[in-house]
């Protein structure tokens, strides 16, 4: 077998890696990132290898969704891999989950109704926006076939207190 035909993407459901092929990633796609990543290291975010090749490989993607009616959620908006669109306006938002969550949240981009998407050195992914964080995979590729394939429950990990988790657990 040769290298392109063992990308781990290619494991995905069927249906994603049909997405991110119509968004213009291809097997063996690699980003040179190097100048964002530094970048946001200067204004004081950790990235790992989990972390820049997730980057290397999707960065400037827009991948629209392949099912919009997830179990508790409508998901209607494409994943849009700009990790310094994020990481420049953001960085609040990268403490908050890290007090909440523990761990080091590096900017990936923005998803559901521009919720900015942030994955931890271990690969975790997670959205947030007006103080909820969402649970969106506990590995890079399992939170994108998610914010793709929207085939399981959305799942609030935290609320900021006097905020509402939405949705509401199922």
């Amino acid at each position: 077998m040769d290298a392109e035909s063992q990308d781990p993407v290619l494991s995905l459901d069927p249906g994603t890696v049909a997405a991110l092929e119509a968004s213009g990633w291809h097997p063996g796609r690699r980003v040179d990132v190097s100048a964002e990543v530094q970048a946001l290291e200067a204004r004081g975010y950790v990235t790992s290898r989990t972390v820049l090749g997730f980057l290397e490989s999707f960065s400037g993607l827009r991948v629209e969704p392949v099912n919009e009616q997830g179990p508790n959620f409508i998901n209607g908006e494409p994943f849009i891999a700009d990790p310094v669109g994020v990481g420049n306006r953001h960085q609040d938002e990268a403490v908050a989950i890290g007090s909440a969550l523990n761990g080091a949240w590096f900017p990936i981009g923005w998803w559901l109704s521009y919720s900015h998407v942030f994955m931890e050195r271990s690969g975790a992914l997670v959205a947030c926006a007006n103080g909820l964080i969402w649970s969106l995979g506990d590995t890079p590729l399992a939170g994108l076939d998610f914010m793709v394939r929207a085939d399981r429950p959305l799942v609030c990990v935290h609320a900021p207190a006097g905020v509402r988790p939405w949705p509401d657990s199922v």
